[in-house]
């Protein structure tokens, strides 16, 4: 079923769940966030969690998911090359503290693949939208290559209090991969 046609009460108990885990990954980190802290926060019961997602994981996956759709959305309108990565960075420097838990030297690996992921999808789309020669294989290569670029970056710039400025590290990042895409 679409998105927009579930039963709202499905999505308030979706987004109910979604923000509990968000509450609580900031306040924990995401590996020492359990089920049980989120259903405490939620104020649902482990039927309800369940009847929703799978586990922790499924959870964290579609708050993912949601930020994909949105980022896709805005690198569509991007004027630039690779205009996920502006979108992203200003979505961590406006909830600082819980990328800071998700994605700092605290977080889990199963965290860090997932938003790796997210970014390769992102990637594969600019890619995929600017033409980039070679095999599927090839641009497969060049879509991790810009999430690994990304990601190292990213994390740098967490560990710095999220200093200097988005557009000054979107610059830099975007200068540095598109040449490294252009040398290709």
């Amino acid at each position: 079923m679409a998105k927009n046609r579930q039963d709202p009460r499905v999505q308030r108990t979706r987004k109910l769940l979604q923000d509990a885990l968000i509450s609580a990954v900031t306040e924990k980190g995401y590996e020492a966030t359990t089920v049980q802290d989120i259903l405490d926060r939620a104020k649902v019961g482990r039927a309800t969690f369940y009847a929703h997602f799978a586990d922790k994981e499924t959870l964290f996956h579609s708050r993912l998911e949601d930020l994909r759709i949105f980022i896709g959305e805005q690198q569509r309108h991007a004027p630039t090359r690779l205009g996920f990565s502006l979108v992203m960075l200003e979505h961590a420097r406006e909830n600082l503290r819980l990328w800071d838990a998700i994605a700092g030297r605290q977080s889990g690996s199963f965290a860090l693949q997932r938003i790796q992921q997210m970014i390769a999808d992102l990637a594969a789309l600019d890619l995929k939208a600017h033409p980039f020669p070679g095999t599927r294989e090839q641009r497969e290569q060049a879509a991790r290559f810009v999430a690994g670029a990304f990601m190292a970056v990213f994390q740098w710039w967490l560990d710095r209090g999220a200093k200097p400025a988005a557009t000054e590290v979107d610059a830099l990042f975007r200068r540095l991969v598109l040449r490294g895409l252009e040398a290709s």
